[in-house]
């Protein structure tokens, strides 16, 4: 179990990682006179380091060109540890930074969708998805590329009340302690699910990301590729399926972390996601609070109606009002 801490390190030490984690992504990073150029950068910054136990494991360097603004200089994140949520981890403590040091706005400079470079789209959708908004496309003097030039308002950001947070892959020993935490809380989640999920993780059907606070579960999301309900599968539209946190940990930014993690990888296959959410509430909120947080996120009804068991309901006839009766929503991802 990995538990991540975010310190601020002195220049020396961030030149040092910079230089490092360049050579693990050459796919990003693969012209050595520029990363020369970022090692010697983030010396003049201010750095943020994730770390796992005594290793560190990415790095983010901000400045400040103008006192209301600070700006994301450089960041990187050793290629073992991408699709965690350190990369949300690491800009959540730089807009904390930023706003104490009276920062209103936070800009970052990337590769623009123009020149479709199927990495750098994910990196673009990755800031989108934290509230970045595209200005412009320049081509700086001397570069090949096109750049996109991103900003970020921080006056409604408030940070996230999760600290510690791990979330990473599901693994087969996850499965017990999972299982015995739903049932703790009455929930009816058998081995069988998970055991299921495994299975179609390893034939490419579904991703699984497992979220765990202080070293204990918290919940889990999943993200299938080709979904049951007719409407998306026509259209190969992702399904974000199944996403739970558990009671004590609600209303902590958890949800929106997994929500994060499944939204920016259904965005390397498809411009849409999809999600159904059942229609009740219940003693532990039901799905009341899941259908606020999809409207907030920017999720809207697909305009089909609901369905039982992923077929569409008749006018007059009668269903059971379970987890089967379901509403049906997209949003754009890119």
């Amino acid at each position: 179990m990995n538990i991540i801490t975010v310190d601020i390190i002195s220049s020396n030490l961030a030149s040092k990682l910079c230089r490092k984690i360049t050579a693990d992504l050459p796919e990003y990073f693969g012209l050595p006179e520029v990363n020369k150029h970022y090692a010697i950068g983030v010396g003049t910054g201010i750095n943020f380091a994730a770390k796992v136990g005594n290793d560190y494991i990415g790095l983010m360097s901000i400045d400040f060109p103008y006192p209301e603004n600070a700006n994301i200089y450089w960041m990187g994140i050793f290629k073992q540890y991408h699709r965690q949520s350190i990369g949300k981890i690491l800009l959540s403590k730089a807009f904390i930074y930023a706003k104490e040091r009276g920062a209103k706005t936070i800009s970052v400079e990337t590769l623009s969708p123009q020149e479709a470079d199927e990495n750098y789209l994910k990196t673009y959708q990755f800031y989108k998805t934290l509230g970045f908004s595209p200005l412009f496309n320049l081509k700086p003097e001397g570069y090949e590329w096109n750049m996109v030039y991103m900003l970020k308002p921080l006056d409604s950001f408030k940070g996230d009340k999760v600290n510690d947070l791990s979330i990473r892959p599901l693994a087969p020993n996850d499965i017990d302690l999972m299982t015995d935490a739903f049932c703790k809380v009455g929930w009816d989640k058998p081995a069988s699910v998970f055991q299921k999920y495994l299975k179609e993780v390893e034939t490419g059907e579904r991703l699984v990301w497992v979220a765990h606070l202080h070293e204990q579960f918290a919940g889990y999301i999943t993200l299938k590729w080709q979904s049951e309900y007719l409407s998306f599968k026509e259209q190969n539209i992702p399904e974000i399926m199944d996403l739970n946190v558990l009671p004590r940990f609600r209303k902590m930014g958890i949800g929106s972390h997994l929500l994060d993690l499944a939204e920016q990888e259904a965005a390397t296959k498809s411009d849409r996601v999809g999600i159904g959410v059942g229609l009740y509430a219940g003693v532990d909120g039901g799905y009341g609070a899941a259908q606020r947080l999809y409207v907030k996120r920017g999720y809207i009804p697909n305009g089909k109606g609901i369905t039982y068991k992923y077929e569409p309901t008749i006018p007059g006839n009668s269903y059971s009002l379970d987890d089967d009766l379901v509403l049906w929503f997209t949003k754009k991802v890119k």
